[in-house]
């Protein structure tokens, strides 16, 4: 019964770990290749420049980072924290940046950080037991 708990663990965690690599699939390419207008569309608070389409990188690096944790995420927790970590350091940063700095009137930036949010207390719950 232990066992079939720890497999079916395994595969929620690695379930959940899959639409984290299609969310950081679908960042990376807007961030990183969606034309201005589109930008525009989706109502972003600094739609050009150099910082937002480098900024896609960081959802690409996850999206490998979590390909490579997959094979054993329970070996690879180290990768499943410091996603929670930087989930939740970037969640910080924007509401520091909106009520301290200027506010952030996008709608887009507001809903991918209640999924980012929703998503970071799901990998939190689910994560693996050390090995």
């Amino acid at each position: 019964m232990g066992r079939q708990t720890m497999a079916e663990n395994a595969g929620k965690i690695k379930g959940i770990m899959w639409i984290g690599i299609v969310l950081f699939l679908l960042w990376f390419l807007i961030f990183t290749f969606a034309p201005q207008g589109m930008l525009e569309s989706l109502d972003f608070f600094e739609t050009e420049g150099y910082f937002l389409r480098m900024f896609g990188i960081l959802p690409l690096a996850w999206l490998f980072l979590f390909l490579l944790a997959l094979k054993d995420p329970a070996k690879n927790l180290a990768i499943i924290y410091c996603a929670n970590l930087t989930a939740a350091t970037l969640i910080i940063a924007n509401l520091i940046y909106h009520f301290a700095v200027a506010s952030i009137t996008g709608w887009f930036v507001w809903i991918s950080l209640a999924i980012l949010f929703i998503y970071n207390v799901i990998l939190f719950m689910f994560k693996p037991k050390a090995a």
